[in-house]
């Protein structure tokens, strides 16, 4: 036997494997945790074909992993991106396809940010690493690179967000009690604090403000309360950056989803404790974000300016215009609510007119003065329709005016300056015409008759009836109205 045999002892071969096994233990720990595969030119395809396979194996644990790696390549996948509408045809997919064209890495990365959009996957990063949906969205923002395929991930990402009630939007609700990251916001400033970024999804309804209707249905309160919270720092931003004079599609859209929030308000009829209701929970929230959008453009220092006035239906429209509408829109749909009166009187004044049209303390703004005078035209104009051609929506419009305003206006001390005006208009509209649509049309006027509004034939008046409270008999107020024969129906 050689020296070289001798050499090759047993335990020179244990010493042997035990190296090449450590190697192995750093290796592994190396590229898991100290360096761990980043997507790049030389790994493009691989690593596009690694991220399916866990994807579409869907395991939660696994998820939970490479939803926290894949922060690390928010960059590069962002950066190599091919822009939208830019895809070459024939190109290999990430399943491997081979196609005319061999694929490039902007490619793979534009295969890549479609696939991360899965909604399980998403789910996994709301709950697990919000930290790599933060990463991507500043990425897009610090890149400004918004024509990317990034949509359907920003709407999941968003929906998860609103739908898991641990996330990121309500961590970082409020300072007060969520701490420092309730102050900062981090990831719910990536998210939706770049207006332009989300304006720019917009245009393919891929924006994180634009969510499924049928995901709206099913919020409650607390989740609307998030949704709404997230779109006024969009709105912030969308001032600050001095785009409030100019149309907004995620603004606008999402003005017109909040309208599901109170979809099923007409449910609280006959209601009597309405106020623990979810239903009434939704319309505050509402209620608290169109007061909140209103005081952020009064302290805006250079607001937007208004348009003159617009009629239903036409354009130019401005943010002013815009929320006046989601106004309006609430008190179409609270003046369905018809009884018990404490309810209709709840919801008609205490939740929406007073808190819209009254402020306690402090000097109203002039955004504050826009927004009333376009809701009280609104509303008006919907009135005098029925001049011509009564129908249910103005009728009931016009019962929850004189539900709020009551029957007389003596002195403009009864009402705040913004609805004296109103008040006396409405109840001059009343006094003229409703004897007139009584005869013609006897169903639409029944539906003015809202909460404690009743007819009283004998004399013919509208009555009010308020509160007995220590009275011996409730209190009633009476409009006088006018006989027929004015109005006209032809048209």
């Amino acid at each position: 036997m050689g020296s070289k045999d001798r050499w090759l002892t047993h335990s020179t071969w244990q010493g042997i494997f035990g190296l090449l096994f450590l190697s192995t233990i750093l290796t592994w720990m190396y590229c898991a945790f100290i360096r761990p595969p980043v997507f790049c030119r030389r790994n493009a395809l691989r690593f596009g074909q690694v991220l399916y396979k866990y994807i579409q194996r869907g395991n939660d644990e696994e998820l939970k992993v490479i939803a926290d790696e894949l922060a690390k390549s928010a960059k590069p996948l962002v950066m190599h991106s091919r822009r939208l509408n830019r895809r070459t045809s024939d190109v290999e997919t990430l399943r491997g396809q081979p196609h005319k064209k061999r694929a490039g890495v902007e490619d793979y990365a534009y295969d890549i940010l479609l696939l991360i959009a899965n909604r399980k996957f998403c789910r996994n990063i709301v709950g697990s690493s919000p930290v790599t949906a933060q990463a991507f969205f500043e990425e897009m923002t610090s890149a400004s690179k918004f024509d990317i395929p990034i949509g359907q991930f920003a709407r999941n990402i968003s929906s998860e967000a609103v739908a898991q009630k641990g996330s990121f939007l309500y961590d970082e609700a409020d300072g007060y009690y969520s701490g420092l990251l309730g102050y900062l916001k981090p990831v719910t400033k990536a998210v939706y604090g770049d207006y332009s970024l989300v304006e720019a999804l917009a245009n393919n309804f891929d924006s994180p403000l634009d969510l499924h209707y049928e995901e709206q249905w099913g919020w409650d309160a607390k989740q609307w309360e998030a949704y709404c919270r997230a779109t006024l720092i969009t709105f912030k931003d969308y001032l600050e950056k001095g785009y409030g004079s100019q149309h907004s599609y995620a603004l606008n859209r999402t003005f017109k989803n909040m309208e599901s929030a109170y979809r099923d308000l007409y449910k609280l009829n006959d209601t009597p404790y309405e106020y623990l209701t979810d239903t009434y929970g939704r319309l505050r929230v509402v209620v608290e974000f169109v007061k909140d959008a209103i005081d952020l453009i009064d302290k805006h220092p250079n607001p937007p300016e208004p348009l003159r006035r617009i009629r239903e239906g036409t354009y130019p429209k401005n943010i002013y215009d815009h929320l006046a509408l989601l106004i309006f829109d609430m008190i179409s749909a609270a003046s369905m609510v018809k009884s018990p009166p404490e309810t209709c009187w709840s919801i008609h004044h205490n939740m929406i007119w007073s808190r819209i049209f009254t402020r306690y303390g402090g000097k109203d703004g002039k955004a504050f003065k826009i927004v009333r005078f376009k809701v009280r035209r609104l509303l008006y104009d919907e009135i005098a329709i029925m001049t011509k051609h009564p129908n249910y929506k103005g009728a009931m419009i016009l019962g929850y005016c004189l539900n709020v305003f009551g029957m007389t206006t003596n002195t403009k001390k009864d009402f705040d300056r913004d609805s004296y005006a109103l008040a006396k208009a409405v109840q001059s509209w009343t006094r003229k015409y409703y004897l007139d649509m009584r005869q013609e049309y006897p169903d639409v006027a029944e539906s003015v008759l809202i909460g404690s509004v009743s007819f009283d034939e004998t004399g013919s008046r509208l009555v009010k009836t308020y509160l007995k409270g220590l009275n011996r008999e409730a209190p009633k107020a009476y409009l006088v109205l006018d006989q027929p024969s004015q109005l006209s129906t032809s048209g």
